[in-house]
Formats: structure tokens, C-alpha cells, sequence
């Protein structure tokens, strides 16, 4: 039993203390602002002398960073809880996801390796001297492939209207190909749409026994909700097909922003595919804290994907294992379970490129959670790659590499 000492308790230094000592090194700890207690106990423990006040603070304001770069309790929940999301004057974008360029992970260029566990791993480092004999908890590296359904098919299970529009614009336009190719694919039986890459993902799946998990968009047509609708018999289809080798997850749409919204569409999904859904990841990577996450949890879903980087890769939240959701706001940890998204195909492609650059950033990035231990967790878009492309080629060099 770890015993922390400590000015004061609270509920923020509890959550981290649970965070680093439980879940990375499995270790339990208590804490206390009693001396002589402290003094008396014979097993691990530590003196945390804070430098920052943000852990024993109930309100949310803009803090030193120079202070929480000197204090690594303080540091840890700040990124572990999102604390600057929750700011009036975080940088958003177009879409109202914080600007990453300007956030403090990366502006610290903290987002390059496991920060928050590799502070779990220093105070590892410091309580074996306490106990050198002492068997810890091991670094398990576990790869976890996942995949976004955002488009389904390239031409398949379309409406007839947007047949009817996506042929007329490839006239207008002059591109023969693509015309030829909408019209087979409405009229031939046997077409093979360049987006069905799933039996593919099925195989490398099976092949290393790795059961991968499926978020489905399943809404109907909007700007930028663009997956065949969910009333056609191929979105059926697909969900029973995938649901014999994978975790089926909802996707969340771009427009769902409360309860209800959730609610239909996990029903639907849940319907159409005879599944039970606990997993989701918002579409666009799209979040607003703490709805997003307080949505989640009335709906009944308890693991989430979306805490990755539209952009770049790396470990937003400096965690490469799973960790419960802190609302700031209420001041109280929950029970729903955050699951780190490391790398996200078009946003690695983005910041890295296709050849070498990509290649060093990937085994950097595998070789970290190596170190640390933990889920390394990928994103792949069927859109994205779709057959014969360059972008499939790269999902099976990645996908062999991180297993």
C-alpha cells in the first residue's frame, strides 16, 4: 500500500493518484495530510509538495504553465482531464475542435511520447529504491486495430437520387471512367466497389487473431454526414458481415448534439445489425467537453475512441492505456473508460507524408508504447484507401509492423 502525504485532498488529486499508482502501476495507494501517520507508515510512500494549486481548486481559469511543467500531479491532470477544452477562450476550428497547434501538448511538444505514464514510470523508478524486491505490475504492449465507417461504399447502396446527381456531375465534368463505374455499379450484380476493402481487413485481423472494432456512422445524409443511409439493405448487410469478426461501435454524427440524437441512431445501429452497442468515437473526432462525454454516458455507452489528434500523431492526453473520464465541471471522475486513439490514417499522412518520414514516425511511435505499456490504438477509414491505392498499401505495411 502506497500512503501519499499530502497539504490537502481532493477529488482531482485522487482521480490522478488512481490514474498513475492504480491503473498504470497497479499499485494502491491512500492519502493523507496526517504527519505522524506518515511518519509511522512502514510501506511505500511519498510526499507530494505541490507547486501548482490546480488539484485543490473547484473552479476552472487559466493556469501558470510554467508551474505545471514543475509539478508532474498537477501536470498529469491537466492533460488527462482536457482541462484547457474547458476554457471560454480555448483556439477551436471551423468544425469546434481545439486547434492542436495551439494547444499546450503539443506547444510543449509533450505529445511525442507517453507523458502521464512515463511520469507513472519515474515515481515507479523512485519507490523501488523504497522496495527493491517488489514485483510490479509488467508493460503489456496491445495493438488494437479499429476502423471508421464514414462512406461505405464508393457507389454502392446510394439512394437513386444521388445516383442520379453523382452521374450527372461526372458527365458534366468529362470524367468517363467514374461514370462508367456508377453505372456498373447500380446494374451489375457482381461489382466490385473500390471501397469494399472490408474482406481485406478481415484477413489481417484474423491473421494475427486480433479482433478489430467497427464505429459505424449511422445517420442519414447531411454536409458532412455522407454514409449510404441506414435504412438501405447494404448497410444491413455490412453490420451483420462484420459483426462475426469485430466489436461493432456507434459513430456518432457530425450533428448529434444531445441525448436523443444518440439514442435513435444506437438504436437504429443496434437494430439494423442485431448488436449491443458500448463503444463509440464522434464522428470528425468531433468534442465538446463535458457534453459530448455526458451524452455518452446517459446513453448508456462505456468506452470511448475519440481522444486522438485530427492532424498529427502522438498521445494527446500522454497516455497510451485507458482511463476513466474526469468532468471538470462537476469536479468528479465517472465511470466512462477513455481509450487513446495514437494514429489516424489521413491525419498521419497529413503530418508525415507516404514514404520515409512516415515509416521513422511510425516505429517512434509503436516503439514508444512499448516502453510504457499500453493499447496501441490505430484508426483506418475504408474511404480512405480504397483498392489498388497507395493509402492500402500503407494500411498493411502499418498494420504488420504494429502487431
Amino acid at each position: 500500500m502506497l500512503l501519499i502525504l499530502s497539504p490537502q485532498t481532493s477529488p482531482r488529486l485522487d482521480y490522478v493518484c488512481h490514474v498513475i499508482f492504480e491503473r498504470v502501476l497497479g499499485l494502491e495507494y491512500s492519502i493523507t495530510d496526517n504527519e505522524e501517520k506518515y511518519k509511522a507508515h512502514t510501506d511505500f510512500k511519498l510526499r507530494y509538495l505541490p507547486k501548482s494549486n490546480i488539484l485543490f481548486e473547484n473552479d476552472i481559469r487559466r493556469q501558470d504553465e510554467d508551474l505545471l511543467l514543475q509539478d508532474k500531479p498537477a501536470l498529469s491532470f491537466y492533460l488527462l482531464s482536457n482541462y484547457e477544452e474547458y476554457l471560454p477562450d480555448c483556439p477551436r476550428d471551423q468544425h469546434g475542435r481545439i486547434v492542436h497547434e495551439l494547444s499546450f501538448v503539443v506547444r510543449h511538444q509533450l505529445h511525442k511520447q507517453a507523458t502521464a505514464q512515463r511520469i507513472a514510470l519515474e515515481y515507479k523508478n523512485l519507490l523501488s529504491k523504497q522496495k527493491p524486491d517488489f514485483q510490479w505490475k509488467g508493460l503489456d504492449y496491445h495493438f488494437v486495430p479499429t476502423f471508421d465507417i464514414d462512406i461505405a461504399y464508393a457507389y454502392k447502396g446510394k439512394t437513386f437520387s444521388h445516383f442520379c446527381g453523382a452521374l450527372g456531375k461526372a458527365i458534366l465534368t468529362l470524367q468517363w471512367n467514374k461514370a462508367k463505374q456508377i453505372i456498373k455499379a447500380r446494374h451489375q450484380q457482381d461489382f466490385q466497389d473500390p471501397y469494399d476493402v472490408y474482406d481485406i481487413e478481415k484477413q489481417f485481423c484474423k491473421q494475427h487473431q486480433l479482433q478489430p472494432i467497427y464505429f459505424i456512422l449511422t445517420s442519414y445524409r447531411t454536409q458532412y454526414d455522407r454514409n449510404i443511409s441506414p435504412c438501405s439493405p447494404y448497410f444491413s448487410d455490412l453490420v451483420k458481415k462484420l459483426k462475426s469478426h469485430a466489436i461493432i461501435g456507434l459513430h456518432p454524427s457530425y450533428h448529434s448534439k444531445n441525448q436523443s440524437d444518440i439514442i435513435k441512431e444506437k438504436n437504429t445501429l443496434e437494430e439494423k445489425g442485431q448488436v449491443k452497442i458500448q463503444s463509440s468515437r464522434q464522428h470528425f473526432l468531433k468534442v465538446k467537453f463535458p457534453d459530448s462525454f455526458r451524452n455518452l454516458i446517459a446513453t448508456g455507452i462505456t468506452d470511448d475512441y475519440s481522444l486522438g489528434f485530427y492532424d498529427r500523431i502522438g498521445f494527446r492526453n500522454g497516455m497510451a492505456t485507458p482511463f476513466p473520464f474526469f468532468d471538470v465541471k462537476e469536479n468528479k471522475a465517472t465511470n466512462l473508460m477513455l481509450h487513446p486513439l495514437l494514429l489516424m490514417d489521413s491525419a498521419a499522412v497529413q503530418e508525415l507524408g507516404m514514404e520515409e518520414k512516415y515509416q521513422k514516425g511510425i516505429t517512434q511511435l509503436i516503439q514508444e508504447v512499448k516502453t510504457v505499456g499500453g493499447e496501441m490504438i490505430a484508426l483506418w477509414h475504408s474511404n480512405f484507401m480504397p483498392l489498388d491505392s497507395r493509402q492500402l498499401e500503407l494500411f498493411k505495411e502499418t498494420f504488420m509492423r504494429m502487431c
